[in-house]
């Protein structure tokens, strides 16, 4: 098996003319430097043209950068250091997820949409001493607010760190003062979206907390009502208190039985025939059926005082546990209307957009290097596709 050869051996295609159809050496040379030269053209024609472009046509542009730090009220936490032990000092700390959050607004059509409300944008881009390619419109983008808004993700850039928490913004334009312009306005609708998140997370806080107090009210206040409806029903204010009271006479008449009974036995030692032993045994059959009868009140299953008791502090427990519940929730909704007044997120500018005196875009030389290592890389791949099927086909 014969390995391709670096480059094709044009000197071998002329000498084997006459197997290809009888032409004339002289001939097959002239076709093999014709062929040399195209592909020589085919190298080296992108790389010029990128040189031109770039050299000579390529319009500068100047870039603005700013850093800033998303940072929300500080929260007991672990070790830290670097800038977020430097801003906890001040009661602050980063907030990485919301950092991501203004990354992606900052990216989306409508921060786009209300910085071209602040500034003209499409008369920014589209600067008639800007050259054909780099302006808006152009041959890639047209007119459209979709091809606007995809030209414009070529000329802002937004970084955020994961180890510092600053996120680095980089705005290009044509002229400095443009991009200065533009990135102060960028940062401006940032500001106005992290003040939205907060209005919405303290009015979130606020109406939760003020939901707990209203349940902790009504919760409250059917309570009240139950045992209102109870007092009314079994008339009967507190029948712990009730009971006590009965409990009390229940002792009162077995404190008369016992003496009654004392008198019955003394009465039967002194004369066991006076006339006193029958309304002394009926006073106190009387005293014991009384007793019965109270005591009854306190035990009957359908309507004694044990079953009004158990349901009246059942009811009560259930009293204490509102009271207290809705004490939280108010110290919640306190706690929650003070921390609405603070605002919870803060976008601080770490560096001010600049004014760039020298344009950093584009890199030429380094534009004109790629295009060649790619071109070099393309020709190899194409070479590497021909060599193999000429193999192929001389077996």
């Amino acid at each position: 098996m014969r390995r391709p050869q670096a480059y094709p051996d044009w000197e071998a295609i002329a000498a084997g003319g006459r197997r290809w159809g009888g032409l004339p050496g002289a001939g097959l040379r002239r076709a093999a430097a014709r062929a040399r030269r195209f592909t020589w053209v085919l190298l080296l024609a992108p790389t010029l043209v990128a040189a031109v472009y770039y050299g000579a046509i390529a319009s500068d542009r100047y870039v603005s950068e700013a850093r800033f730090v998303i940072r929300t009220a500080s929260k007991p936490a672990g070790a830290i250091g670097g800038l977020n032990a430097l801003l906890q000092l001040v009661g602050m700390s980063r907030s990485q997820d919301d950092a991501y959050a203004v990354h992606d607004y900052l990216t989306s059509r409508d921060a786009l949409r209300e910085v071209n409300g602040i500034v003209d944008l499409r008369a920014i881009y589209g600067d008639p001493d800007a050259d054909f390619l780099s302006r808006y419109p152009n041959l890639v983008y047209g007119r459209s607010d979709e091809d606007f808004y995809l030209y414009f993700q070529r000329m802002l850039t937004v970084v955020v760190s994961s180890i510092s928490g600053l996120s680095t913004m980089r705005v290009d334009a044509f002229r400095s003062q443009d991009a200065q312009v533009v990135a102060q306005a960028l940062l401006q609708v940032a500001e106005a979206m992290v003040n939205r998140l907060n209005v919405r997370i303290q009015e979130d806080a606020v109406r939760v907390a003020e939901t707990e107090v209203t349940r902790a009210e009504q919760r409250r206040i059917a309570n009240q009502i139950a045992i209102t409806a109870f007092r009314n029903r079994e008339l009967i204010l507190d029948p712990t208190k009730s009971s006590a009271m009965l409990f009390e006479l229940i002792g009162r008449l077995s404190t008369m039985l016992a003496e009654v009974r004392m008198q019955i036995a003394e009465t039967q030692g002194n004369s066991p025939n006076s006339p006193q032993l029958q309304s002394l045994n009926q006073k106190a059959a009387a005293i014991e059926r009384q007793i019965a009868i109270e005591r009854g009140r306190v035990a009957n299953s359908s309507d004694g005082l044990a079953e009004k008791i158990a349901e009246y502090e059942r009811m009560v427990l259930e009293r204490e546990f509102s009271v207290r519940a809705l004490s939280t929730a108010a110290v919640a909704l306190n706690t929650a209307r003070t921390e609405a007044r603070r605002q919870q997120l803060f976008l601080e500018r770490v560096v001010e957009p600049g004014l760039p005196d020298e344009a950093m875009m584009p890199k030429r030389w380094r534009m004109v290097l790629t295009v060649f290592g790619f071109n070099v890389i393309g020709l190899g791949v194409v070479w590497l596709a021909v060599s193999g099927l000429r193999e192929h086909a001389s077996r």
